[in-house]
């Protein structure tokens, strides 16, 4: 369906990028990302993707909303001990009534993943059941000042081979937020298919800038041969 009157209004900025088109922003309204993480890493990427047309966001949190929370830019004091799921839903769908906002469940069918899980673990999981499910995906981690944003397309080396041993210290103040939102504009190129080479790549956030390089396959990790 092509963009309403109101839907090319609010896009207009956009849709004259270069590279850019009314067609790029159709397949945005019809993505649905199924978002891990509602905390101070995935709240300004969740911000960034609704803002930017992602027509649904299946939003994946398992706690509540915590006192240290409100760099998140979706919880503030008076959700504190609310589920983080739906305050950040609550919030997303007061700023924007065109990207629709829903507990991430059974039945869902996600077209891509962002991941902004805070431990390591979670995050390796979630991005092999990604890769398992064949979804584009995004993978966000802080390191103390700085962290990493992986990227990985349908084939294309997995989050295991692409990230750095050791990350996931708790980012310090700004740089979460700096982080989310990379992961967010990674994650539209992906969808778009905008990313340069199938194989993926890791961009390192250092003293405020990133570094890309394409990411490679260990030898013999199941990924190489497409192993479920």
């Amino acid at each position: 369906m092509s963009l309403t009157e109101g839907e090319a209004a609010r896009y207009a900025r956009q849709l004259v990028l270069p590279g850019f088109s009314a067609g790029a922003q159709e397949r945005l309204r019809g993505a649905r990302v199924h978002v891990v993480g509602a905390g101070p890493l995935a709240g300004p990427a969740m911000l960034y993707l609704a803002m930017a047309g992602v027509g649904s966001l299946l939003v994946d949190d398992a706690v509540d909303v915590a006192p240290g929370d409100g760099d998140s830019w979706l919880h503030g004091a008076s959700q504190v001990g609310q589920p983080r799921t739906l305050s950040a839903i609550a919030e997303l769908q007061a700023l924007t009534t065109l990207c629709r906002a829903r507990p991430f469940g059974t039945g869902s069918q996600p077209t891509a993943a962002l991941i902004c899980a805070e431990a390591v673990g979670l995050a390796r999981e979630a991005a092999e059941r990604a890769r398992r499910g064949g979804l584009p995906h995004v993978v966000a981690m802080p390191d103390g000042d700085g962290g990493e944003v992986v990227v990985v397309p349908v084939g294309g080396a997995c989050y295991a081979c692409g990230s750095r041993p050791g990350s996931g210290t708790p980012a310090r103040t700004g740089v979460g937020e700096a982080l989310g939102a990379l992961a967010a504009l990674e994650l539209v190129l992906l969808l778009l298919g905008l990313t340069v080479g199938p194989s993926g790549r890791r961009l390192a956030l250092v003293l405020g800038r990133p570094e890309a390089r394409a990411t490679t396959r260990l030898p013999g990790c199941a990924c190489a041969s497409g192993q479920l």
